[in-house]
């Protein structure tokens, strides 16, 4: 027999263990869920931290780039200044030389590399250059002067250029930077044009060049002296005369395409290139004119041939009614009459009434013969 006592202190024991057991697990969550608090709150802070240094790392690149921006814009302004000094210096010196037209101020040029056209002016009665005269699609570049008013030095028929390439008719405005035609793979090979950067014309593709069109480019050449200014800016507005368009050509065939369509030159298979395919269009044109002719010709035919036979039909048909109607009265007056005669004869001549009977039923025959 187990004593009372030692149940007793069993039972002590085994609440012992159980409130011991429960500070444990209670120890044990209190310790798990203060762990994953500070495990949360330091991937959290982490992650705040990977955030601030990221956004510092931007914010130290953007410090850069437009510190950069800033030394390139610096750099720009430096070069243009010392070209546009540069140029002073160059166009003093041909004035010393007397190298200079009396026409140097007729034209005043503006580059407007914003919307790729180039427009001369000249001057109205009060000497302002307010007046435009012609306006030419352009292509400028990387390296083209963003401002300032420059004087043209020189000029060349034929101009080498990077690449090598060579510009026609070209005009230097300053440093490396020319007015040309589009370039050619060879000099003095109107036939080398490149003549996929002619369909980029319109668009800021050039190193710094301005390219123009070879009419363009000849027009310059010819018309503005040696000593003209060319001011060059930016706008979204082409200008009085707007953006002029050229053609493109890269479909063409490969002994056309080499020539830029607008040169003057008496070799330049464009003109009648062009007139070729004029010619085709108007052809391609007629025929279709011709062929529409003919269909409604024979629409046409088709339409009266059925009308004709149509009315054809109904004539004869009213024609038939007509005269079987007009035929079939007249033999009725007639034999009426016909028949009343006899009748009225035979009964004046006979007194006898049998054979007056007679005839009668034999004209009634008769009649209802006809009738029939």
């Amino acid at each position: 027999m187990i004593k009372l006592k030692e149940v007793k202190k069993i039972k002590d024991e085994t609440a012992a263990f159980a409130i011991l057991g429960a500070i444990i697990i209670t120890f044990s969550l209190t310790i798990g869920t203060c762990e994953y608090i500070r495990y949360t709150k330091t991937q959290e802070v982490n992650s705040n931290l990977l955030v601030i240094e990221e956004l510092n790392k931007e914010l130290s690149s953007n410090t850069e780039n437009l510190n950069k921006t800033k030394d390139k814009d610096k750099k720009v302004v430096e070069d243009g200044e010392k070209l546009k000094k540069k140029n002073e210096e160059e166009f003093e010196k041909l004035k010393k030389e007397n190298k200079l037209s009396s026409e140097t101020d007729k034209y005043y040029i503006k580059v407007n590399y914003g919307a790729q056209v180039v427009t001369v002016y000249t001057q109205d009665s009060k000497g302002n250059y307010t007046i435009p005269v012609k306006a030419m699609v352009c292509s400028t570049g990387t390296y083209t002067p963003t401002s300032g008013v420059y004087r043209t030095l020189g000029k060349g028929e034929w101009w080498g250029l990077i690449g090598p390439s060579y510009g026609q008719y070209s005009t230097w405005i300053c440093g490396d930077i020319l007015f040309h035609s589009v370039p050619y793979l060879k000099s003095g090979d109107k036939s080398s044009l490149e003549y996929w950067a002619y369909d980029q014309l319109g668009q800021r593709v050039s190193m710094g060049c301005v390219r123009l069109t070879v009419a363009d480019a000849k027009w310059l050449y010819n018309n503005c002296p040696v000593g003209t200014q060319v001011e060059f800016y930016s706008s979204s507005n082409p200008g009085p005369l707007g953006k002029p368009t050229t053609m493109k050509i890269s479909d063409a065939p490969s002994d056309i395409r080499g020539w830029d369509p607008t040169d003057p030159d008496s070799r330049n298979p464009w003109p009648e290139y062009l007139k070729k395919l004029e010619e085709e269009k108007e052809n391609d044109k007629t025929n279709e004119i011709n062929n529409d002719i003919i269909q409604n010709e024979v629409n046409n035919n088709t339409t009266n041939e059925t009308i004709n036979d149509i009315v054809n039909e109904t004539t004869n048909e009213i024609i038939n009614e007509i005269v079987n109607e007009t035929t079939n009265e007249i033999i009725n007056e007639i034999v009426n009459e016909t028949t009343n005669e006899i009748i009225n004869e035979t009964v004046n001549e006979t007194k006898d009434e049998n054979v007056a009977n007679v005839l009668n039923e034999t004209i009634n025959d008769m009649i209802d013969t006809n009738t029939e």
